[in-house]
């Protein structure tokens, strides 16, 4: 899949290819990501500005404002399918 990440504090993010991501626990939740944003957490990732404080470890996928579809669920997830 292909992912946008940061590599190194201060420069441009690139978009990469990664592994898909697979249930590693009982209450994962997988989407298949339709949509995709950036917000004002990723630009402060990006500039290294909560380096000290949440320690990301790079290289770091960026992006939490998404929509997509439900494509996997673990076993214990019982609220979506």
């Amino acid at each position: 899949m292909r992912a946008v990440r940061v590599h190194a504090y201060h420069e441009d993010p690139t978009i990469d290819d990664i592994p898909e991501p697979t249930i590693q626990g009982p209450l994962d939740v997988i989407i298949k990501v339709g949509g995709a944003g950036v917000c004002r957490t990723d630009l402060h990732i990006i500039n290294g500005d909560w380096a000290e404080a949440m320690a990301p470890e790079l290289p770091y996928v960026i992006g939490h404002e998404n929509a997509g579809w439900v494509h996997e669920i673990g076993e214990g997830v019982t609220n979506v399918a």
